[in-house]
């Protein structure tokens, strides 16, 4: 890691177990570049198939989280064809770049966290909307910016957010482009914790520090059943339920969590 690098990557926690990921353009705010997305996808690309990563943190290096994709020239967008003409299979296929990163980001079986410490705008915004938890600093502001562009909120957060914020919060977020402040993005239930600037990084740590000290399959298993029964009735909800149990009530960190409670201690989880 070199601090040149447009995505640093380092673990941390108490074992190792936090895979904390920091956009690293902050002359830019963060932007996304296409070679900061490939990068990003390999590393959660081998995140997936890493049993010792517990969880993963994403954020941003400086004043910013994310400024949405660089259109100032950095996002490696392509050209047109000189003769002049529209090559619509070529942007569907340039388009990719940025859909497989967030694909990636989306079938992490870990917790993921969007320590979100300043503005959060386009490519930004969906990027934190997808992750399973947020940290929002009281500096941070939040834009679907696509909308100001001519354009759409195109990296899946006209799927997310409606989840997040409700429907009519994130209709008027993604019809006007307006900023929402960090303290209305919390009360719709954008992120978990609201913390000053100041006591960002700790309580960002803090929270890090807490998944990782969980159970890795019991977490696995609730945030697959989470997402894939979301859309299903409670009887078949409850199907995949009794399928996927035996994968965590046999498992040792099952009765290693049964005797730490009898001996009123904290319990020590392997993922096994």
């Amino acid at each position: 890691m070199t601090e040149t690098d447009e995505i640093l990557c380092e673990r941390k926690g108490e074992q190792d177990g936090i895979l904390w990921l920091t956009l690293n353009r902050p002359e830019r705010l963060n932007a996304l570049t296409f070679p900061l997305l490939r990068k990003m996808r390999e590393i959660l690309v081998d995140a997936r198939f890493d049993r010792t990563v517990r969880c993963v943190v994403i954020t941003g290096a400086g004043r910013g989280f994310c400024a949405g994709m660089d259109m100032a020239g950095g996002s490696g967008g392509g050209s047109q064809p000189s003769d002049g003409s529209v090559d619509v299979e070529g942007y569907r296929l340039n388009f990719r770049h940025e859909v497989e990163t967030y694909v990636a980001l989306r079938r992490l079986e870990v917790p993921v966290v969007a320590a979100v410490n300043g503005p959060c705008v386009g490519a930004g915004f969906d990027l934190a909307s997808h992750c399973d938890l947020a940290i929002g600093s009281t500096a941070a502001r939040y834009q679907v910016a696509y909308v100001r562009r001519g354009l759409y909120a195109d990296l899946g957060g006209f799927w997310s957010l409606p989840k997040i914020l409700g429907w009519r919060k994130a209709m008027e977020m993604m019809m006007t482009g307006r900023f929402m402040s960090a303290e209305e993005a919390h009360e719709c239930g954008f992120t978990n914790y609201l913390v000053e600037p100041e006591e960002f990084d700790q309580r960002a740590m803090e929270f890090a520090l807490e998944i990782e000290a969980g159970p890795p399959i019991g977490q696995k298993v609730g945030k697959m059943l989470a997402y894939r029964t979301a859309h299903l009735d409670y009887d078949t909800a409850m199907q995949w339920s009794e399928t996927a149990i035996p994968l965590v009530g046999l498992s040792q960190d099952f009765g290693e969590g049964v005797s730490a409670f009898r001996e009123k201690r904290d319990a020590t989880f392997k993922g096994r």
